[in-house]
């Protein structure tokens, strides 16, 4: 049994290096928490995610954490959770103007049940440079943050009460632009006009593709079937998915993997995804 001393700042990936049971003590305490059973997801979360963190996103205390973790052997600090309460703002942010800053507030997109992805990327290149993106939401987006953090993001969030996060995001004049696309340097995801997927499509025609249908699937169905997929592809070829939203959370955890994602929505219900791995392509 461990005695491993852990605080809201220890990450997911040492609590679990640390005592594997760990992985479904986290599991259990969300339906978000259970991608750690997923050793794909498992992966690329654990070693991003801070508890903090992991609880925004399953929507969780830390105190829930506190207990699952004390019940298989580790030692809570109770001290870090008021220490992390008490970040101080970044300069970037102190300096903004409020026309600096664009709001836009997800939630009652999320709670119709859709993916406000797209609309959220469309904004944030839509910023000038030193200006503000100001997500507003019930918590905090980390996948969203890793997302744009990759084009160059500085972010951070500020909470004002529970379930309400406002999550910044400043474009920097420093960072590369996105919005034109060269093969040879190209972003892991890549929004495509339909022009754009027809060219992609006959790079990879049905017989150097796969097809998965994930439409009728109940979350987080999807991403773990299209996670299942993806080992089993051969070297040059490609995935092609029929999915009803732009899957956010797959993209971000396909983000720093050997795959580029190509995404044409061809309404607001029906979306495509091209995932191709970057070994074989580009």
């Amino acid at each position: 049994m461990t005695h491993m001393i852990v605080n809201a700042h220890t990450r997911i990936s040492q609590i679990i290096r640390e005592n594997p049971e760990a992985i479904d003590a986290i599991a259990s305490l969300a339906k978000p928490l259970e991608k750690l059973k997923n050793p794909l997801l498992r992966k690329v979360f654990a070693s991003r995610v801070t508890v903090s963190q992991a609880a925004s996103m399953g929507g969780c205390t830390l105190e829930a954490f506190r207990q699952a973790l004390e019940k298989i052997g580790f030692q809570w600090e109770e001290q870090a959770i008021e220490q992390a309460k008490e970040e101080s703002l970044p300069q970037w942010l102190t300096t903004l103007t409020s026309q600096d800053i664009v709001e836009m507030d997800v939630r009652p997109t999320l709670e119709q049940g859709q993916d406000p992805l797209k609309d959220i990327l469309h904004a944030y290149e839509g910023l000038q440079f030193g200006q503000a993106l100001c997500i507003i939401n019930s918590f905090e987006p980390i996948p969203l943050i890793q997302l744009l953090g990759k084009k160059g993001a500085m972010s951070h969030t500020i909470k004002k009460s529970d379930g309400l996060y406002y999550t910044y995001f400043l474009k920097s004049d420093q960072q590369e632009s996105s919005t034109a696309y060269d093969e040879d340097d190209a972003p892991a995801i890549i929004y495509c006009n339909l022009q754009k997927w027809e060219e992609m499509l006959a790079l990879f025609p049905e017989s150097k593709r796969k097809f998965v249908d994930v439409r009728h699937l109940e979350m987080p169905q999807p991403m773990h079937t299209i996670l299942s997929i993806l080992p089993s592809l051969a070297p040059g070829e490609a995935l092609l998915v029929q999915h009803k939203r732009v899957p956010i959370y797959l993209l971000e955890e396909l983000h720093d993997s050997s795959y580029r994602s190509y995404i044409y929505q061809e309404s607001e219900t029906e979306v495509w995804l091209l995932i191709v791995q970057t070994a074989t392509h580009g």
